[in-house]
This record gives structure tokens, sequence and C-alpha cells, in this order.
């Protein structure tokens, strides 16, 4: 497991394929080569307006 920011890099023994996830908008990538995952991982960027969407659907699951 690696950590980049808010994305997450984990190995699927199953898929035998790494899975970069972002924790932020929910925005996923999958890859055969960590470098692959991990480039991903340093270009992505969120969508300020889905980050916002997610957010507040969050909130009004809470209350």
């Amino acid at each position: 497991m690696a950590v980049l920011g808010s994305v997450r890099i984990d190995w699927d023994a199953v898929r035998a394929l790494y899975l970069a996830r972002c924790s932020r908008c929910v925005d996923t990538f999958t890859a055969t080569t960590f470098d692959q995952a991990d480039t991903w991982a340093a270009a992505h960027r969120c969508d300020a307006e889905l980050v916002a969407l997610l957010a507040s659907l969050s909130v009004r699951a809470a209350a």
C-alpha cells in the first residue's frame, strides 16, 4: 500500500492489479504495474464540484 496525497494505491491479489483510489472524489484507476498507478496518482486532480457534492451528501447522511 502507498498513499500519495488523497490517493491510496493497493494491490488487488484476486485481479492481479494495482488499484489507485482517491478518498476525496472516489475516482479510481486500475493498472498492471505500480509505476502506472503511481503516475496516475501523482497527476490526479479532484473535480472540485464533485468533492463539494460528495461532502454535502455525507453531511446529510450523518444528520
